[in-house]
């Protein structure tokens, strides 16, 4: 997951949304292997030290 996420990252250099987007798709996948019943959400919070909402407005936009 992490080397799919990067790689797209790497695809998106000028595209801060797109690497955001990547990085939270690797977190949140490998937060769901072991907490399969996890909500986004909650991924986030165990993931990452930034607010919920900030983190999701980072992609939202």
């Amino acid at each position: 997951m992490s080397r799919a996420a990067n790689d797209v990252s790497d695809l998106a250099l000028v595209n801060e949304q797109v690497r955001d987007a990547a990085n939270l798709i690797d977190s949140a996948a490998l937060h769901y292997l072991e907490n399969p019943g996890a909500t986004l959400r909650q991924a986030i919070k165990a993931s990452c030290d930034q607010d919920v909402d900030d983190v999701l407005g980072w992609i939202q936009d």
